[in-house]
């Protein structure tokens, strides 16, 4: 369908040129009549068209109405574009100020030739109004005709009746500086320059169109784009109510301009966020590219990319100083074998850095080492936090009393302008070995079989101590010293260091864990609820005692053995960002309010592809001053 609109897109666009190059039609009618001459002149074809006139009629009318359908077809999924100017009884207002103070009015008129007289009919005198020959005044409510000019030294020039109009005209006349005019007093009463009064509840300039009809084509994905005379696009939306809104769509791009191999999704509700969501396939589409894409809160693509390689973790990142950035983890192939980088990108999308990697430090040797692009933190264009996974032989696993064994040696290295300030290494931590729930056999590892105890997939940064909290798929949550690397304390199913919790209220195979603003740590539990089923937990956290003081935990209706994250939306409402990773067929990612237990939106895509993880808005990680 998408091709057939791009055809028909094109089609539209080569007949719009025809008409406007008119040498072109000329020659072109020439040409026709010229053919239709030579027809009728010609009496074989003349014979024809008499013994097949029925059939070659039906199929002439077949054309027109195939054509007509086609073109149907092409307005109602073209977006339509529309100039506020092509509309009828639009209307510009800027923010006005209201002139009128009722502590300057005084309880008399003018007579003609200048002098106070009793004042009539309830009115009085306006305060004084500076204003210049030629300039438009308007005021609201009933008012009488009297309006007098005056000079710069508030001397009195004239006296004109306005004879009841809303809008009276300075006169042409140098000398005026000041006007006057008899008004009723009201709470509500209005006086501003200009020929209307616009809604003094906006602020800012804006439009009226009174003769806007909305049809259904604006309640559909196919919508009415409304361009203002500066060049911004509006999108109208009908709400359920029946009220109109309007988004900036500016940068949006249509649905049938995408390449034909974008991945097609279906977004159900609507966004309670206004800011962009990021995300990045982690399944290619049918024709093999991977995609990355902006994507507004109402389900508009921004912005797009699209490369071979499986792409992880396309975030927007905002610096200490405001800068913006945006970052990606780039894998060559889903072979876990094979290398990634970190790709860094301006603020306009342009590539700053495409070979962030862990460098060559302790036990990370570049030929046998894989980056993790599990996460990654990019504090500014020269210093960032990665993960990565080493190859190792060790001999300190407690249980094996010194034999020799085969493990994933899981990395966490800071590095500032091309040197390592900070290298945490799991095998260092021989306590680790003992509190893994899978992959813990060491017995059976060999070279060709490493066990993966660790298996890390998030890091974050306290945004109070500023020390390192890892999520590892295969242990729980672990805080790190960020200066010394030692271990702080474990939340594990095997190792619990914080008093106060039960085993259901830990993670079972959890993802993404975050500090919230109020310090707080939410996890996407993966596994850990009724039925295996996925979970988001919130944990308050006494650090200094290790004391669990409240805990939250919010059951989902799927499973997800795998990927996933949980970001927190509204504290009030307790609605919280899933994505469910490999969980749920139907769903990839949705904003569930567990107050009441709904769904605000849900997204999906038709074929099925999954991503690892979502990411709405910038990300800062946070700055020790």
């Amino acid at each position: 369908m998408r091709q057939l609109i791009q055809y028909l897109r094109s089609f539209k666009a080569l007949l719009l040129e025809l008409y406007k190059n008119k040498v072109l039609l000329v020659i072109l009618c020439l040409v026709f009549v010229g053919i239709l001459f030579f027809v009728l002149k010609n009496k074989k074809i003349i014979s024809f068209l008499k013994k097949y006139k029925g059939i070659i009629y039906h199929f002439f009318m077949l054309v027109v109405v195939v054509v007509l359908v086609l073109f149907d077809v092409l307005v109602i999924f073209d977006r339509k574009d529309l100039s506020l100017q092509d509309i009828k009884g639009i209307e510009y207002h800027e923010k006005q100020i209201n002139l009128y103070d009722a502590s300057g009015c005084e309880n008399f008129f003018y007579d003609y030739e200048g002098n106070i007289v009793e004042a009539q009919n309830g009115s009085y005198m306006s305060n004084w109004i500076a204003c210049t020959a030629g300039q438009k005044i308007t005021r609201n409510g009933i008012a009488t005709n009297v309006v007098c000019y005056f000079d710069r030294e508030k001397k009195f020039i004239k006296r004109v009746d306005s004879y009841g109009q809303a809008t009276i005209v300075v006169p042409d006349d140098d000398r005026i500086a000041y006007v006057r005019i008899a008004v009723q007093p009201a709470n509500d009463r209005v006086i501003v320059f200009g020929s209307m009064i616009s809604d003094q509840n906006i602020n800012g300039n804006y439009y009226s169109i009174p003769e806007l009809k909305i049809s259904d084509r604006n309640l559909i994905n196919d919508y009415t784009i409304i361009k203002s005379p500066n060049g911004t696009l509006w999108k109208i939306r009908v709400n359920d109510d029946g009220s109109i809104t309007t988004e900036d769509v500016t940068s949006v791009i249509s649905p049938v301009s995408l390449p034909m191999d974008f991945p097609e999704y279906e977004i159900s509700g609507s966004s309670i966020s206004k800011e962009d969501f990021f995300i990045a396939l982690k399944d290619e589409t049918k024709s093999g590219n991977n995609y990355f894409f902006i994507m507004s809160p109402s389900g508009d693509v921004k912005w797009y990319k699209a490369i071979p390689n499986w792409v992880y973790n396309f975030r927007k990142i905002e610096y200490s100083d405001g800068t913006i950035r945006y970052a990606y983890a780039d894998r060559i192939a889903p072979d876990s074998e094979n290398p990634a980088n970190i790709v860094l990108m301006d603020e306009n999308f342009n590539v700053i850095n495409s070979n962030i990697h862990p460098l060559q430090y302790g036990s990370i040797n570049v030929n046998d080492s894989l980056i993790d692009i599990h996460d990654y933190k990019i504090i500014d264009d020269n210093h960032y936090i990665l993960m990565a996974r080493t190859k190792s032989k060790v001999n300190n696993i407690p249980s094996e009393n010194g034999k020799d064994c085969y493990v994933y040696n899981t990395v966490v290295q800071e590095q500032k302008d091309g040197q390592v300030i900070l290298q945490w290494e799991s095998i260092d931590h021989p306590e680790l070995y003992n509190i893994a729930i899978i992959e813990d056999d060491y017995s059976k590892t060999s070279e060709d079989r490493y066990a993966d105890y660790v298996h890390i997939n998030s890091v974050v940064v306290d945004p109070n101590t500023f020390d390192l909290l890892i999520s590892c798929r295969h242990m729980g949550l672990i805080k790190i010293d960020r200066t010394t690397g030692e271990i702080l304390w474990v939340m594990g199913r095997k190792r619990n260091d914080i008093k106060g919790m039960t085993d259901e209220q830990v993670g079972l195979y959890q993802h993404d864990a975050r500090y919230t603003e109020d310090g707080s740590i939410t996890i996407f539990d993966n596994s850990g609820g009724k039925d295996n089923n996925s979970r988001v937990c919130r944990y308050w956290i006494d650090e200094k005692n290790l004391t669990l003081e409240k805990c939250e935990i919010f059951e989902t209706p799927y499973k997800s053995s795998t990927m996933g994250s949980a970001t927190l939306l509204d504290d009030e409402s307790d609605t919280y960002l899933i994505c469910y990773g490999s969980g749920g067929e139907d769903i990839v990612f949705e904003e569930r309010c567990f107050s009441n237990n709904s769904v605000k939106m849900k997204f999906k895509f038709k074929d099925g592809q999954k991503i690892y993880r979502i990411f709405t808005g910038k990300e800062t990680t946070p700055v020790k001053r």
